[in-house]
């Protein structure tokens, strides 16, 4: 919506906006099938893998020095697995690289999303996250909104029952483009390094019903309701993959398009402003200016003056496919003019203030069903005698020095502990709703006992999973060394670990809000937030949308998320060497309190750590405790522990497929033509020509880590958009 421009002469047939997991899946495919067909390749960032351009001297340290990884790739100086690599093709590193201002210095991530961490880059988030690799189980995917979105004639006349069956295909897809890249024990030597946390809580979930599952399980519909293993994780050779199987598919070690795809261009270090419409809501292109992001590279090729607002134009029948990841998508449409009018101020409450954007494609789903898997975390010590634990190594991955031995054992053989991502146990359970029993009696008028919206397993007539359990050694939150002991691990110190209580199917959903710019995302609110904003849609807007009253949604989630936190209490509970360091009944954060009641319903004021975590309102309080970020200054026993809470960075459904239900499963009707994102063509409806394939198509968050669906959905997308002949 931009008044100036400065156009591209070159026209094309295909646009992708962004390079993470879905559009490098994108782009590979479209160079593979659309033979003679202009395609164009946009991303925020530039090379950051060693494999398809990154530079090793851009993404070392003082500390890392660039020769030891450049070295890492020369046969002849005795390295058993001579590949080069950068800083983030290292899993044991990707915290420091990211998030710690020591090291990223704030250079891989978009600016105007300063409270949602969104990775820039070839590769995208798929550069810094965990790489936790899992599929979701069937019965997630066979409810009747999938159904109804995937399950055609067409395909029920090819033999498919459900949309499991066909997600199946695209799963194969994207295991035989990593080609073994997902593993449990990613270590080229076959060790499953800091095993010893696993060997501390395994014996407590099998004593408490958990069914131990055999590593490198990845179809989570092979698992039982309850069940725990260590998680596997995309390393491919010691060295982290992704998005990498796709980039390397069309791009060559020197960050150049391979020369078989000659029609593929490449423009980095660019950020979509905004998606141009012609007066019947047919794209012509894309607007486009200088990002800002980190630049690097062994060539400069990527090195392209343009200027603020140019324009890039597509052919006539041409397609601009997002790809950017949920929020990013999201922010674009809104920049483009699509999105909800009814709540066109709530969302961007800056455009009456500038009169610069206004919802001119009218499409209710977009931006108003964001979905989010959301977190609270628990902190416990293991305080028994030494145990012989060979492969336990509590290390600090950004001490270069004092662990130049772990170093050379990566940079010579891809393994040890830098080849490894935590966490190291996964786990999955059913929340039983008995333990907060009485929760509703005590708040009149709240809902926190509800009934679970998961479902029975038809096959087994058991209750689908609500909730996962990570046990990471390493802690979450401010990466910072324990006040008591600078020298030690930069997360909580020796024998602390962390817990990630997390809702698989969580029922809150939210809005993506820009701010008075028009510009900055704010930070999407789904996290169990039962307080009333000023932005949530009013009864009659809520009337008109056919909206669910999202406060009381989460409620619900509160009521699950106590219900799970009172039960992973209890399951080390007995054992008088697991202290717990962080939750309701520490014993130590007297600092913060919150309020309770007791049971005649008189409300009073208790620290944290006095709580009692055998009582459902006192672990409620805990679950609904927000410590604003003071985690950075917050410490027990001299030791900095994590956030308490906090939403995952999963974000879906910001642009959600959909054919005759919306994403709550109701009947469409007459907003069937404006609602979403058609399947048949991955078309924003109200637009032509402009696609989306990321994770915005998911009508619900994704059961379990969502990357292995998110390239799978890509792979369905491509399809969608582009068959093979």
């Amino acid at each position: 919506m931009s008044k100036q421009a400065t156009i591209i002469a070159e026209e094309y047939d295909y646009i992708v906006v962004g390079m993470g997991y879905a559009g490098a899946i994108m782009t590979a495919r479209l160079a593979q099938r659309a033979k003679g067909k202009k395609i164009l390749a946009i991303e925020y960032g530039g090379p950051v893998h060693a494999s398809t351009g990154g530079a090793t001297v851009e993404n070392a340290t003082i500390e890392m020095t660039a020769d030891m990884f450049q070295n890492s790739g020369l046969p002849n100086a005795g390295n058993a697995n001579p590949e080069p690599v950068t800083m983030p093709d290292v899993p044991g590193n990707y915290n420091n690289v990211a998030f710690r201002e020591k090291y990223g210095g704030g250079k891989f991530d978009m600016k105007e999303f300063p409270s949602c961490w969104q990775g820039v880059g070839l590769g995208g988030n798929g550069l810094y996250n965990g790489a936790l690799y899992q599929e979701p189980a069937d019965w997630w995917w066979n409810d009747d909104v999938h159904n109804d979105i995937f399950l055609t004639e067409k395909q029920k006349a090819a033999g498919n029952k459900n949309t499991y069956d066909i997600m199946k295909g695209y799963f194969e897809k994207v295991r035989a483009a990593l080609d073994g890249g997902m593993q449990s024990h990613p270590s080229e030597d076959g060790i499953h390094y800091n095993h010893g946390l696993y060997d501390i809580i395994r014996p407590h979930l099998l004593k408490n019903n958990f069914d131990e599952v055999d590593i490198d399980t990845l179809d989570l519909t092979a698992a039982s309701n309850r069940f725990f293993t260590v998680p596997a994780v995309n390393v491919k050779h010691g060295v982290r993959t992704g998005p990498r199987a796709w980039l390397e598919m069309v791009i060559d070690n020197d960050g150049n398009v391979k020369k078989e795809f000659p029609d593929l261009s490449l423009l980095t270090f660019a950020k979509v402003e905004e998606v141009c419409l012609d007066s019947a809501k047919t794209v012509t292109g894309v607007k486009v200016s200088p990002s800002g992001a980190r630049e690097g590279g062994l060539n400069n090729w990527m090195t392209k003056d343009f200027a603020a607002n140019t324009v890039i134009n597509v052919k006539e029948g041409g397609k601009v496919i997002m790809c950017c990841n949920a929020l990013p998508t999201a922010r674009v449409l809104y920049k483009s003019g699509i999105g909800c009018k009814t709540l066109n101020q709530k969302v961007m409450p800056g455009s009456e203030k500038h009169g610069t954007v206004t919802f001119i494609v009218d499409n209710p789903a977009v931006g108003t069903v964001v979905s989010e898997h959301v977190s609270t975390s628990l902190g416990m010590k293991y305080t028994g005698p030494e145990r012989p634990q060979p492969h336990a190594v509590h290390y600090d991955p950004g001490d270069y020095v004092g662990n130049i031995d772990f170093l050379k054992q990566y940079s010579r053989f891809k393994s040890g502990p830098y080849a490894q991502f935590g966490p190291v146990v996964a786990s999955h359970f059913v929340a039983d709703m008995s333990e907060i029993q009485g929760l509703n009696k005590l708040y009149p008028g709240k809902e926190f006992e509800s009934t679970l919206t998961t479902g029975v397993d038809p096959k087994t007539g058991l209750k689908n999973v609500t909730t996962e359990l990570f046990y990471n050694p390493y802690g979450l939150g401010y990466p910072a060394p324990p006040v008591s002991n600078p020298g030690l691990n930069p997360y909580n110190g020796p024998g602390t670990f962390t817990i990630a209580c997390m809702l698989l199917s969580p029922e809150m959903r939210g809005l993506f809000r820009l701010k008075d710019d028009n510009n900055t995302a704010q930070y999407v609110e789904v996290y169990m937030s039962t307080g009333a904003a000023p932005w949530d849609p009013s009864e009659e807007e809520r009337k008109e949308l056919v909206l669910p009253d999202y406060r009381k949604q989460a409620e619900h989630d509160v009521g699950v998320m106590t219900a799970s936190i009172k039960e992973v209490l209890s399951l080390t509970a007995d054992d008088p060497h697991i202290d717990l360091t962080l939750g309701p009944g520490d014993k130590q954060t007297l600092g913060y309190k919150v309020s309770v009641k007791d049971d005649d319903g008189n409300s009073k004021d208790v620290a944290i750590g006095d709580l009692d975590r055998t009582n459902a309102d006192h672990v409620r309080a805990y679950v609904q405790f927000y410590d604003n970020q003071e985690y950075q200054d917050f410490t027990v026993n001299g030791e900095y522990l994590s956030i308490t809470r906090w939403q995952e960075n999963h974000y879906n459904s910001t642009a959600p497929l959909a054919r005759n239900l919306d994403v709550f499963g109701n009947d469409l009707g007459d907003r069937k033509s404006k609602y979403g994102v058609d399947p048949d063509t991955c078309e924003v409806r109200g637009t032509k020509g402009l696609c989306i394939a990321d994770s915005s198509l998911f009508p619900k968050v994704v059961y379990c880590h969502p990357i292995g669906a998110v390239m799978a959905m890509a792979e369905w997308a491509a399809d969608q958009i582009c068959p093979e002949e």
